[in-house]
């Protein structure tokens, strides 16, 4: 877990990306160990094959390792898909790219290697645990495939199995030859793999109650 100096530094970075720019606060400058503009990274594996890619407008690296990205632009490569990430700001909490904080304008794009049949989530907060390509929130979602748009609250998405849980007040509307149906639910879980849904009478409140837990204590889990 965090210790409690460390989590008010997150707290001022949060701060900071919301405030004017000032020459004369000379504090902000002692906590910045570098920083790189329009920066471009590569994590390749054992293998030499790259794991994933990440660009963004500015990377600051705080004393502590506290990483905080501007505009950041992450791809995954898997077996059979890329995975594109990006949001306005980001923080990686340990500087070692286990897990970031994606805030704003999130958008997170599936694209199979062998169809083209796309998946793509909007929200506007989420949490990305790069060592278990998942993706969670407890903010409002909207997924949209090739025929289907769907909006709940609340999101579990396992980028490697394909599972994916969209937590309550869900709803989906489908295209079919040019016509449209709803179908409601308080749970929906969508099998991105095999393009099926399940719909559920129960809400998951307490996996959605996990994840808000985490998201309110921002940066507090380790």
């Amino acid at each position: 877990m965090l210790n409690k100096s460390k989590y008010y530094l997150i707290f001022f970075i949060f701060i900071h990306l919301s405030a004017p720019a000032s020459e004369s606060n000379m504090e902000d400058n002692l906590l910045i160990k570098n920083q790189l503009n329009n920066f471009h990274t590569i994590k390749k594996n054992t293998d030499m094959n790259t794991e994933w890619e990440l660009e963004g407008q500015m990377m600051m690296k705080y004393h502590n390792d506290i990483t905080l990205i501007n505009k950041p632009y992450l791809n995954m490569y898997k077996t059979e898909s890329i995975i594109n990430i990006k949001s306005d700001t980001a923080i990686d909490p340990s500087g070692k790219m286990e897990e970031i904080y994606l805030k704003n304008n999130v958008f997170i794009n599936k694209e199979y290697l062998t169809s083209d049949t796309p998946m793509k989530m909007y929200t506007s907060y989420a949490i990305f645990y790069i060592s278990k390509n998942l993706v969670e929130t407890d903010r409002d979602v909207t997924i949209i495939t090739s025929d289907s748009t769907t909006t709940g609250s609340g999101l579990s998405a396992n980028m490697d199995t394909g599972m994916i849980i969209l937590l309550s007040n869900v709803k989906r509307i489908i295209k079919e030859n040019d016509k449209f149906r709803i179908i409601e639910g308080n749970q929906m879980i969508y099998d991105s793999n095999k393009k099926k849904w399940i719909v559920k009478d129960a809400a998951a409140d307490d996996l959605k109650k996990v994840i808000k837990k985490k998201v309110t204590t921002t940066f507090n889990i380790k």
